[in-house]
């Protein structure tokens, strides 16, 4: 079994054969899904077999590219208005509301905890989502409020139990892609900013809303000029109404009257950071967004700044970010990346006593920590994704602000001399005798709440929590948490509770029974899944660029799964063509019907599309096309199988197109789903019957129609999506029970719609589910429930008898 690294990467870059020229890609609708040769990575340690993730810089470029490199200025607001239409058409399905007698309502199943973790090491741990921020009360150690990168706010009032009762605040509202969080001058002001720099493609972003009843309430979206993320808020309590200071992908914002309007007080490329030290406010801007050239600016006020020359800083770095004990004080620090067109790593530690006029750097990329090991020999911490995980605080109860905690990839660190000498504090697997945290972090706070110093950080893996002072860890508070990234679910046929998931960073994990408990059974990214609809039991999860494990058994435990060999003479994973995928794996399932054996499964690289007899052991093309000429798009669900047949195949192409084939693979046909009103971007295909067939778009640049139908098997259509929301649709399925072909879900951008009437109109289905990005669908035969996975808010059941 290969260890899959949790973060960074640790092998060399394969060649890329074959890859897909920019001309080549684009076609009369641009929705190709690749930009450049970039998006084609495949990582391979040399001469050691172990496999390492790739940056997370692949899961962003497959974003953009999958998406547009470029989002139109006007996506946030048309989501938000679209959003604000269905919530006033359906008031009594928002999460809060009475429903009407008779609807269903969507249940939570989780993740809510796990009781082990397994990355061939085996840890009895709980994760939860990506933090972004953690905000305790002042001065009430029991509330405290944690940011999701797109499960939204939650809040608890008993944080000083052993589990804390968690609950989301937000999803009356929205809940993906968060940005940034402060608290105001009142513990109950919360100032919220959308769209998580590192989601590549957030449902609302570079928007401001706030709340002054701890979350009961929120005000409407304040949009932010052009601006998609939000990367960093400070709030100055001095006066009498709240000053609010937002970092974005186009400048710096602020609010003079407590987060009602907001101006452009700094145009300037991405601002990673914000800190108000003795000289005034601080940020650090880096112009390209990753790259170089990084700038440091100066306010005194917070409305006009300047440039502040700081070149032994700022040379070479792209993302910084600044902390200070407490605001105003004399001593702030910067932790810099070097510019990511010079390999994303650990630049340095930079100490200023002057408030930001001059800096020292402290050495970390050389200096030892006084407990080294194979892993952090040096307190180099980042890795190669600087630009992703950077966490750094300060102690603000250390007078002379020597005590820091500094947190990268695989570890943490502490200085309680300023930066002389350093000790490794937490490790991603809690190797070398040190206590678990999940890697890449993100964010920290040094609470002092009822006279009791608790450190708290937040990981890829959620909330982690010391109270002395970082001798020891404990995860339990992540208990409760539904935050999980999921990018793809599938369930046993055998067992409808059993669900396996793959989950950005957090692998893929498995819900056994009728709990809220998913352990994780194989570690890393996880993406497609897939698990027989037979009696049989076998299963696939993927990784990256086309990593496909398999099992025979049950995939309780790792080592019922097996990793796929890699060839580097062929660049195959079992016959699967690694330098031609994409960073996403896709995995489709047939159903029972169509595969007695449990045993058939399919997915797809760029111009290849792969068929399993063997349950994933060897892979075969039954689709070679021409990159030049025939294209996959790069989709989370981009292939599907007839629920009769293991003949009636269909995969998404490019320019509004599909690949189709009747006879198993041996001739393919490319059909054209353009209508009026539907252009492109095509992500997902539902095959109710042999002749009825349905594709759904994720086009970011909006049309009238996102779903069109052919009833003659792929020959013609016609639109078919009456009543859906004008947003991305991520997944279609049709009835199992409903031979017609009429009825059919679709997973949205903003919740689950159906169809009873073969798409001439939808309905939003079921009442109570967050406003979430869903991501993926199921509905056993029996057509008994319905099951839904989202990016950011768990699995949710609809009971449908």
């Amino acid at each position: 079994m290969a260890l899959i690294r949790a973060v960074g990467w640790l092998g060399a870059t394969l060649a890329l054969a074959g890859a897909i020229s920019v001309a080549q890609a684009q076609t009369a609708t641009d929705d190709s899904g690749y930009r450049s040769a970039q998006d084609f990575r495949v990582f391979q340690a040399a001469g050691s077999g172990e496999e390492d993730r790739p940056t997370v810089m692949g899961r962003l470029e497959w974003l953009k590219a999958r998406y547009g490199a470029t989002l139109p200025p006007d996506f946030s607001r048309r989501m938000a208005q679209e959003f604000q239409d269905q919530r006033n058409t359906y008031p009594q399905l928002a999460p809060g509301a009475t429903a009407p007698n008779g609807v269903p309502r969507w249940q939570s199943i989780g993740p809510s905890r796990a009781n082990k973790t397994e990355n061939e090491i085996k840890l009895s741990v709980t994760d939860s989502g990506r933090l972004r921020n953690i905000l305790p009360h002042p001065s009430d150690p029991n509330t405290v409020y944690l940011l999701s990168s797109s499960g939204g706010i939650w809040k608890t009032t008993n944080f000083e139990a052993p589990y804390p009762t968690w609950a989301p605040i937000t999803d009356k509202v929205i809940t993906t892609s968060g940005g940034a969080a402060a608290l105001g001058r009142n513990p109950q002001t919360l100032y919220y900013g959308t769209g998580d720099p590192f989601d590549g493609i957030p449902l609302v972003g570079g928007a401001m809303l706030k709340t002054t009843d701890g979350g009961n309430t929120w005000s409407p979206f304040v949009f932010l000029g052009a601006s998609s993320m939000v990367t960093d808020l400070k709030v100055d309590t001095r006066g009498p109404i709240d000053v609010v200071l937002v970092a974005t992908d186009t400048g710096i914002y602020r609010s003079a009257d407590g987060g009602n309007t907001y101006t452009n007080v700094l145009d300037r490329g991405r601002v990673w950071s914000l800190a108000r030290t003795s000289i005034g406010w601080l940020a650090t801007v880096a112009t390209s967004g990753y790259y170089s050239p990084a700038v440091l600016y100066l306010s005194n006020d917070g409305i006009s700044w300047t440039s502040l020359p700081a070149p032994n800083l700022t040379a070479g770095a792209g993302r910084i970010t600044l902390a200070v004990g407490v605001p105003g004080d004399a001593v702030v620090y910067a932790y810099a990346a070097k510019s990511c067109d010079v390999g994303c790593d650990q630049k340095d530690l930079y100490r200023s006593a002057d408030g930001g006029f001059s800096w020292i750097a402290l050495g970390l990329n050389s200096k030892a920590p006084v407990n080294p090991n194979e892993e952090n020999p040096t307190m180099e911490l980042m890795g190669g994704q600087g630009f992703y995980n950077q966490m750094i605080v300060v102690d603000p109860s250390d007078p002379a602000r020597n005590t820091v905690y500094l947190g990268g990839q695989l570890n943490t660190g502490k200085t309680t001399d300023g930066g002389r000498t350093w000790r490794l504090l937490t490790n991603w697997l809690a190797q070398f005798g040190l206590p678990y945290a999940h890697a890449d972090h993100h964010t920290a706070v040094v609470s002092m709440a009822g006279g009791k110093k608790r450190v708290m950080i937040g990981t890829d893996g959620g909330i982690f929590v010391s109270n002395d002072e970082g001798a020891s860890w404990n995860d339990q508070k992540n208990v409760g948490l539904v935050d999980h990234l999921i990018y793809a679910m599938a369930t046993s046929g055998a067992d409808p509770k059993s669900v396996l998931i793959g989950l950005q960073d957090n692998g893929t994990r498995i819900r056994s029974g009728n709990t809220g408990v998913f352990n994780q059974s194989y570690g890393g990214d996880g993406f497609g899944v897939g698990w027989s609809q037979s009696n049989n039991v076998t299963a696939l999860g993927s990784y990256v660029y086309g990593y496909i494990y398999y099992a025979q058994k049950d995939p309780n435990i790792q080592k019922k799964w097996t990793d796929p060999n890699f060839d580097p003479d062929t660049c195959t994973y079992n016959g699967i063509n690694a330098c031609n995928a994409y960073f996403v794996t896709p995995i489709a399932t047939p159903s029972a019907m169509a595969d007695p054996s449990g045993k058939t499964y399919f997915t797809n690289t760029a111009s290849l599309i792969y068929r399993t007899d063997n349950a994933g052991a060897s892979w075969r093309p039954i689709f070679s096309g021409n990159p030049a000429l025939t294209y996959i798009r790069g989709a989370s669900h981009s292939v599907a199988v007839s629920p009769f047949d293991l003949n009636h195949i269909a995969a998404v192409s490019t320019g509004g197109n599909i690949l189709i084939t009747s006879d198993g693979g041996a001739h393919w046909t490319l059909r054209s789903t353009l209508v009026t009103g539907h252009s492109g971007y095509n992500s997902s295909i539902a095959w109710a019957n042999n002749s009825v067939l349905y594709v759904a778009s994720e086009n970011p640049f909006g049309q009238s129609v996102w779903v069109v139908k052919s009833t003659d098997g792929g020959l013609n259509w016609a639109a078919a999506s009456h009543g859906l929301p004008n947003v991305p649709i991520q997944k279609l399925l049709a009835a199992p029970n409903d031979p017609s072909g009429n009825m059919v879900f679709a997973a949205t951008w903003l919740g689950v719609y159906r169809t009873l009437d073969g798409g001439a109109t939808w309905h939003q289905f079921g009442a109570g589910l967050p406003t979430v990005e869903v991501s993926d669908l199921y509905m056993p035969a029996d057509g008994s429930f319905l099951r839904a996975s989202t990016y950011g808010r768990g699995v949710w059941d609809l009971p449908l008898r």
